[in-house]
This record gives C-alpha cells, structure tokens and sequence, in this order.
C-alpha cells in the first residue's frame, strides 16, 4: 500500500465514506475492515488522542458524513436519471464545502484542493 499526503479534512472526508459504506452493509467484513484500518491509521497520527476523538465528534465531521450520504444517494438516483446530472454535482460541490469548514476549524489552514467551475454556485444555496 502506498502513502499520500492530503490535507487533513480530504482524509476525514475519506474516513467518513468509509464509515457510510460499512453502516450501509454491516454484515460486510472486507467494508469493516476497511473502516477500522483508516480509522486506526489516522489516529496513529495524532499524538492528542483526544483532539482526534473531538473531531469525530464535532458536527464538522457530521456534515462531512452527510454530505457524503447525499451524494451517494444522489449517485444512485442519478444511475436512473431520476435526478440531473447538476444535482449530483452540487453534492459533489456541498462535499467540498464541510471539508472546507472542518479543514480551518481544526487544522487552521486552507485546503489545497481547488474547484474550477463552481462559481457559478452560491454557496449559501449549496
């Protein structure tokens, strides 16, 4: 297995799909496993423990969780176009946006990841 480096929330962002997956079938053992080892695995990073859990448990890492959800609702709906294309791209874009709310809250810096295109959004409407 390789190492990446990525901002902080992209791996929390990663974390949470994780966790979707393993809530969404969790007689899964492969989903499971997953899940635990890139929770266990970003723990080890962090010498404060307890900063770690806060982060899990802050509603930074909650909207993460759900705007992951709604994506991945919308992916189905959209794979029998019962929804447009543009819906499913606005939760891909409301994904960006709590990763970008939960990487200043805890890490007190900017994502690297940036979005072309997106200005055609209103944030406040995402």
């Amino acid at each position: 297995m390789i190492k990446l480096l990525v901002d902080e929330s992209y791996a929390f962002d990663y974390l949470s799909i994780l966790n979707i997956k393993h809530d969404m079938d969790r007689e899964n053992k492969q989903k499971k496993e997953n899940y635990f080892k890139c929770l266990n695995f970003l723990k080890a990073q962090f010498s404060d423990k307890s900063f770690f859990q806060s982060i899990l448990d802050s509603k930074e890492f909650q909207n993460c969780y759900r705007a992951n959800l709604l994506t991945f609702k919308a992916v189905d709906k959209a794979k029998k176009n019962k929804i447009s294309a543009s819906y499913v791209d606005k939760c891909n874009y409301k994904r960006y946006l709590v990763k970008e709310i939960l990487q200043k809250k805890f890490f007190n810096n900017n994502l690297t990841e940036t979005k072309i295109g997106y200005e055609i959004y209103n944030k406040k409407d995402i």
